[in-house]
């Protein structure tokens, strides 16, 4: 335990404490609105039905998930079957799996002699792109995770009660709003370097004792 109790302002007024100094400030506002797991459904079904309309929408996206274009500067696609299995059993479980970061901004462009098109980074998914197309591969039965009984079971095999449970599951997303690139970059990097990867051997159900 510490040697004495903490308070925040302990030592404010010390010699050689500058009032002045300041830390960095946000330049971008953020907010957070719970949404279904039916909003991104929806999404999915809508591009599937016009994916030419959609990439034309959005020429300059050369990938998309869920509907989402995705900025150039995006990774690749890295997570495993396993990793995404697991987060799918997440969602089903209720488990809070964070946030997606989407680029709140939209403005379509007329040009004599061109189809309507959207500006460059209107709506880009600028974190969660491992999460999203974990649930993109789930939908289009690309992916089988376990049932109650432990059997791979995929999303053609659910009946219609058990996919409106799935749908009505929250999946929270935030939102920033900018149109200026080198800040979406930041942005990005502040999201996705932010932490260090665990090592298999700390994973809390690893040890013997946790087993069930």
């Amino acid at each position: 335990m510490s040697a004495k109790p903490f308070h925040r302002y302990d030592g404010h007024d010390l010699p050689g404490v500058d009032p002045a100094r300041k830390m960095p400030r946000a330049t971008i506002n953020a907010s957070t609105s719970p949404r279904s797991i039916g909003e991104l459904v929806g999404r999915l079904e809508l591009f599937t039905s016009k994916e030419a309309e959609q990439r034309q929408l959005y020429p300059w996206a050369s990938r998309f998930v869920l509907g989402y274009p995705l900025p150039d500067w995006q990774r690749a696609l890295v997570w495993s079957g396993e990793q995404k299995a697991r987060f799918i059993t997440s969602l089903w479980l209720d488990i809070d799996v964070g946030t997606y970061l989407v680029n709140d901004m939209a403005d379509y462009i007329e040009e004599p002699g061109k189809p309507l098109f959207a500006r460059k980074f209107t709506d880009v998914l600028l974190d969660g792109q491992q999460r999203l197309s974990a649930l993109e591969d789930y939908l289009l039965n690309k992916l089988a995770v376990p049932d109650v009984n432990g059997q791979p079971c995929r999303w053609e095999e659910l009946g219609k009660v058990e996919r409106r449970l799935f749908c009505n599951k929250t999946f929270g997303c935030s939102f920033v709003r900018s149109w200026d690139e080198a800040t979406l970059r930041q942005i990005y990097d502040l999201r996705s370097f932010g932490g260090t990867p665990h090592l298999e051997s700390e994973r809390a159900s690893a040890s013997p004792e946790h087993e069930v």
